[in-house]
């Protein structure tokens, strides 16, 4: 069975090989990437999904930072960043703060252990595996924490100059977080989740012949 891609540099139609672990495929064309077979690479993504899962709670749970102020002590959570700029009327802002920091690496998380756990532990599919999986592929490019924690850091530089800051442990939680979440994006590749999504479809569909009528 032949499995048909186009180059994403120069859009050349050409037959996908199969490939062994740590192998690439390029592009007869122009020579771009068009395949990589990490191993284990739905492994790495499951496993930092699941650690992004627990440093997303710590960071949520422990002080982001505090600031001092002419003897005045305010720590800060990392969710009222959102809520804080909904009381001063920043809606937008607010809604904007709360989809890139919250709702969606949280969906990307939940939607990745929901579709890869069962795959590589069980050997089944989850109800729903492919729709879930289009969107996730889909809404990847979109997860910015690391462009958020850019912003926040250099936002600190400034405040450095008129308080002073102490680092919480919601920061140092936040910035593994964030670590995790890339890396667990970084190692999901799109051709090898389908591939091995089609050998765990035949294995349940050989399971299913093999058992007594």
């Amino acid at each position: 069975m032949r499995h048909y891609t186009a180059c994403e540099h120069c859009d050349y139609l050409l037959n996908a090989p199969i490939l062994n672990h740590n192998e690439c495929a390029y592009c007869p064309r122009c020579g771009h990437r068009v395949s990589h077979r990490p191993k284990y690479s739905l492994q790495f993504t499951l496993s930092f999904s699941l650690a992004s899962v627990f440093l997303f709670i710590l960071s949520n749970t422990f002080p982001f930072l505090t600031i001092s102020v002419q003897g005045q002590h305010n720590a800060m959570l990392l969710w009222q960043a959102s809520f804080e700029f909904w009381h001063y009327d920043h809606k937008l802002l607010a809604a904007l703060v709360f989809f890139v920091i919250f709702f969606l690496p949280l969906t990307l998380l939940v939607g990745l252990i929901y579709i890869l756990a069962p795959m590589i532990f069980w050997r089944q599919l989850s109800p729903g595996t492919c729709w879930i999986a289009r969107h996730i592929f889909k809404l990847k490019s979109w997860s910015m924490v690391d462009v958020y924690l850019v912003a926040v850091l250099a936002s600190l530089t400034k405040l450095t100059a008129i308080a002073s800051i102490d680092f919480g442990i919601g920061l140092w939680g936040y910035i593994s977080f964030s670590i995790c979440l890339s890396a667990a994006l970084a190692n999901l590749d799109r051709r090898r989740f389908w591939r091995y999504l089609e050998k765990v479809r035949c294995h349940q569909r050989l399971k299913q012949q093999k058992q007594p009528i």
